[in-house]
């Protein structure tokens, strides 16, 4: 009788201010109740990731004890309305410490090394534009990326108003992080967020003006005091840059995000696209999948989603 090893892989998901190794901190996917908190010079949040069908995963249990994490069942998120077939989510609650312009502040992925990618990668990627037409991306280069402006390629967005206390102390004069910076997480239990920016409608006095992008109406959305819109109209307003630009971050909103979709499947990591289906693992090249909050010249980095396969050793017995 022969024993022989070969390696399998599980997921860990870490959450940082940063994408540095020493700033994140792994964390129990689809526990609701405990948002991680985060907060650094220019940013301070909340955030919750959900994977469907995580704990049945291989590598699972063991995964949790090596990252000292808690089991957690699927998210009740998954079965509530408008989870559709939605296979993860990363919900945030946060707000910017200083004021910065829409355009100023983006959302996607980078990484360190050139990717192995599939034939058919070209094609995903404009499945993707189609879907996001304000990503940005450069997928075949020496240090790939794909951003999008944050206000614009979130699935859910809500905007409300918020005036932080001042920060707290303990009993020998140190600050420490104060609870108060944010309103009460409002997911512990699942519950989605509602698309809601009408507040953005409110952040100017009415002009009632318009003004003209590449020979397009664009609306001022303060103009029309208050608007509540979709989704859709969402992204479609701030796909303009002259939105954008107007759009600003202020630091007494508490901004809402939930960033969520069907095609990746981190619990079998495998890329399903609308006719087929690609199991990642086959061009794996060792890099973690990022997600960053940033600002576009890169002088600021606000927040940080790492997705990494760890590997696991499974012991198979001839």
């Amino acid at each position: 009788m022969s024993t022989t090893e070969h390696t399998r892989y599980r997921l860990r998901v870490s959450v940082g201010p940063s994408a540095e190794p020493k700033d994140l901190k792994p964390i129990a996917p689809n526990d609701d109740a405990h948002p991680l908190w985060i907060e650094s010079d220019e940013f301070v949040g909340q955030v919750v990731v959900r994977i469907k069908g995580l704990n049945k995963t291989f590598g699972y249990e063991e995964g949790t004890k090596q990252d000292n994490i808690k089991p957690m069942p699927d998210s009740p998120w998954f079965n509530k309305p408008g989870a559709d077939s939605n296979l993860s989510s990363v919900q945030i609650q946060g707000r910017f410490k200083r004021a910065w312009t829409g355009d100023q502040i983006v959302f996607g992925n980078q990484f360190e090394q050139p990717l192995r990618l599939p034939p058919f990668s070209s094609i995903a990627l404009k499945f993707v534009q189609f879907i996001d037409p304000g990503l940005q991306a450069d997928i075949y280069g020496d240090k790939p990326w794909a951003f999008s402006p944050l206000i614009a390629t979130m699935n859910t967005v809500n905007v409300s108003e918020w005036k932080a206390d001042s920060a707290a102390h303990n009993s020998e004069g140190e600050q420490i992080h104060n609870r108060g910076d944010l309103p009460p997480w409002p997911s512990s239990e699942g519950d989605h967020i509602p698309e809601d920016t009408s507040l953005l409608s409110k952040a100017k006095e009415n002009t009632g003006t318009s003004a003209k992008d590449n020979g397009n109406e664009v609306l001022d959305l303060a103009s029309t005091a208050p608007v509540s819109m979709s989704t859709s109209k969402r992204r479609s307003y701030f796909s303009k840059v002259a939105n954008l630009e107007k759009h600003v971050y202020e630091p007494d909103q508490v901004y809402g995000f939930d960033f969520f979709n069907p095609y990746l499947d981190f619990s079998s990591i495998t890329l399903k696209i609308p006719g087929f289906s690609v199991d990642i693992t086959r061009y794996w090249d060792g890099q973690p999948l990022t997600y960053i909050i940033k600002a576009k010249d890169n002088s600021v980095v606000f927040l940080a989603v790492q997705f990494e396969l760890v590997p696991v050793t499974d012991v198979a017995i001839d």
